[in-house]
């Protein structure tokens, strides 16, 4: 009797034990999906809208700056600025200026976070559109970022990229009307540059630790290459890349 008594005792033990884990189990999936809904309606996991309207300026100055996420920019008509930020951080929300000064609209979209604020299980989502109807002066700074600029059917008059720490693609393919320089600068990264075949092109390239592949390209000596159509082309792309580590490649496109 004393051995069943024992067992029952025993077999209670182990039943109370299995509820105890179960019990843990519970309040541990509970805990992670609390903290999950306090993150995603406290720590600013929202969708930012940004819009620049438009008004009479006949040129824009468009200055981007991201210090951690991932961006994309291609063309559109709605406004001279508009887009989405997606983020689950408060402090990489950006600002967003425009001001007037004759003809011309000054644009700046700052991230206000510092790169630090990008550390850990960070989403930080740029989506943004420029428009296409009248002259860009294009500057976009970005500090650690994977970017796909797609800048070809925009009016860009001139160009400057300075990219941190970023794997980028860079589309310049399209119908120019008028000439522009560009100015990009590529810390650490890989990076890919579409450009059109019909469309003379000078670069002049200043490479640390790279490989480069520049098809369709003809060497000038001391870094500077130009395509087949330069010689003859009444518009040219006049682009300055300086890159540090990271493989750089050029592609012309028919």
């Amino acid at each position: 009797m004393q051995g069943i008594g024992y067992d029952k005792v025993k077999g209670k033990g182990v039943f109370y034990m299995r509820k105890l884990i179960v019990a843990v189990i519970i309040v541990g999936l509970l805990g992670a999906v609390g903290g999950w809904v306090y993150n995603w309606f406290f720590s600013g996991n929202k969708v930012s809208d940004i819009l620049i309207e438009k008004d009479d300026v006949k040129s824009l100055n468009a200055n981007i700056q991201m210090g951690f996420g991932d961006v994309s920019i291609t063309d559109g008509e709605d406004a001279w600025i508009k887009g989405t930020v997606d983020t689950n951080k408060k402090k990489l929300r950006p600002t967003v200026s425009y001001k007037k000064k004759g003809t011309v609209g000054n644009a700046v979209i700052k991230q206000k976070g510092k790169i630090f604020a990008g550390l850990g299980n960070v989403r930080n989502d740029w989506d943004l559109e420029l428009t296409n109807e009248i002259p860009v002066n294009l500057n976009i700074e970005m500090g650690v970022s994977d970017s796909t600029l797609n800048l070809s059917g925009i009016q860009l008059s001139k160009l400057s990229i300075d990219a941190g720490v970023s794997d980028a693609t860079i589309d310049l393919n399209g119908d120019w009307k008028e000439s522009f320089n560009a100015d990009i600068d590529l810390g650490v990264g890989d990076a890919t540059i579409l450009l059109p075949a019909d469309t003379g092109v000078k670069l002049s390239v200043s490479k640390g630790i790279a490989d480069l592949e520049a098809k369709g390209f003809t060497p000038q000596g001391n870094g500077i290459y130009v395509n087949d159509a330069y010689a003859s082309s009444d518009v040219v792309i006049d682009m300055k890349i300086d890159v540090g580590v990271g493989d750089l490649t050029i592609k012309l496109i028919d």
